[in-house]
């Protein structure tokens, strides 16, 4: 997992006690404060509107609730926006449904009301040459904002059909970012495409390059929910952290993780899980965080051989 660039980190590790055992077991806590700095960020959802996308845009409608609960737990003003990937059609790179923010009457509805764009766009989707249509100012006033950071979150089935090389619609991204850019990719896994029990994908190419170039997210369209993928989204444009670095190696059995001394559960969804590769704690969905919160965790420090 990828640690956010903002992560701030302070452990505290204090020798609180010793074991009966004559080979010193110590018990420390790392104590650590979720950033709660004020960032000013806009999203773009590029959404593929043609034949074959009526379930993956339902999906990724239901899901958006866990993008927007990382949002609400930080001191971000965000905005976000919604394109579909025909740029045929009159009107291409507008806005569907304008501006939406935390002001937005019913923001789930509106959302939904967004993405959902049917199944009667262009085949030849070009999510890309969406995407730089709907930075114009002109065709969406107020929507990239100076000292914004701005991310576009691409959602297709097919790969990007693009006049031009993904560099090219990179640079006029980033040119019309504030504060750093990142693409991040919802399309069919390389090399063969994917498919599951409700979706079916060709290979997203061109938008994986883009994430990789930009050090995006990607998640496989045919995935079950999108919420990994919109969870990690939302705390990359925040500058909230799920993932926390332990200062020294524990016993795993003896984690206890509290937030505002409160104590969090050992589980994949909203609760945390430890990570070995990392030596950290990983929250999940809404245990992460809020900005400006205490975690404390407490451990034994492992004794045994190092783990393999």
């Amino acid at each position: 997992m990828r640690l956010p660039l903002s992560l701030l980190v302070l452990p505290l590790a204090s020798l609180a006690a010793c074991s009966d055992q004559g080979f010193g077991s110590l018990t420390f806590d790392d104590t650590f404060v979720q950033p709660d700095v004020e960032l000013s960020t806009d999203v773009l959802f590029v959404v593929d509107d043609s034949a074959s996308m009526e379930e993956e845009q339902d999906r990724l409608a239901s899901n958006f609730g866990a993008f927007v609960e990382v949002l609400a737990s930080s001191y971000a003003d965000w905005q976000v926006g919604v394109v579909t990937t025909d740029v045929d059609v009159e009107g291409a790179g507008a806005l569907r449904g304008g501006l939406l923010t935390a002001d937005t009457p019913d923001l789930d509805a509106a959302f939904r009301a967004a993405v959902v764009a049917g199944t009667d766009g262009s085949r030849d989707e070009q999510g890309l040459s969406a995407a730089v249509l709907a930075v114009d100012a002109t065709r969406n006033p107020g929507f990239v904002r100076a000292g914004s950071r701005f991310n576009v979150v691409f959602v297709s089935d097919e790969d990007d059909h693009s006049p031009a090389d993904v560099q090219t619609y990179l640079d006029r991204l980033g040119a019309a970012a504030g504060a750093g850019f990142a693409a991040h990719a919802l399309v069919g896994d390389l090399p063969a495409g994917c498919a599951s029990g409700t979706s079916a994908a060709d290979p997203g190419g061109r938008y994986l390059d883009a994430a990789d170039v930009t050090l995006g997210f990607v998640e496989s369209i045919c995935a079950d929910d999108y919420t990994g993928l919109l969870t990690r989204v939302g705390l990359d444009v925040t500058g909230l952290a799920d993932t926390f670095a332990l200062s020294r190696l524990p016993s795993e059995d003896s984690l206890e993780v509290r937030v505002e001394d409160v104590l969090i559960p050992e589980r994949d969804e909203d609760g945390w899980t430890y990570s070995l590769g990392d030596n950290a704690i990983v929250f999940h969905g809404r245990a992460v965080p809020r900005a400006g919160m205490e975690i404390v965790v407490t451990y034994q420090k492992w004794l045994g051989p190092a783990p393999e």
